[in-house]
């Protein structure tokens, strides 16, 4: 797996779309992967449903390769609920094409910016 994409919901004109080499992740996978970037980039005591806060989608270490039972996927934030870091895993197709579309991550950061108006 040889990149990590970053999706920057707040940038100026939408949705910003980078990617990126895994670096320090490298080795990583699934819960270790979003667990690493999660204790990393998220501030231990911003909101979890804050902006600050960030969702780590990442294939485990054998998706996409011919191992029986490998297609794991795991989901990872900092948790409403107790405030540490929570994951979640999963298992069938998505981790495959991730891992084979080459991606070690995906990371949604920052929150859109809403603009509502309520006419009357």
């Amino acid at each position: 797996m040889d990149s990590i994409l970053r999706v920057d919901m707040g940038a100026k004109g939408g949705p910003k779309l980078t990617k990126e080499s895994p670096g320090e992740y490298s080795g990583n996978g699934g819960r270790g992967m979003t667990s690493a970037i999660i204790s990393k980039e998220v501030p231990p005591l911003c909101h979890a449903l804050g902006s600050e806060n960030k969702l780590v989608i990442a294939p485990g270490l054998l998706s996409g390769t011919i191992a029986a039972m490998s297609g794991r996927i795991s989901v990872g934030c900092k948790s409403p609920l107790t405030g540490g870091i929570k994951e979640a895993n999963s298992g069938g197709q998505a981790a495959q094409v991730l891992a084979r579309l080459g991606y070690a991550a995906i990371i949604i950061e920052a929150s859109p910016k809403v603009m509502i108006s309520i006419k009357l």
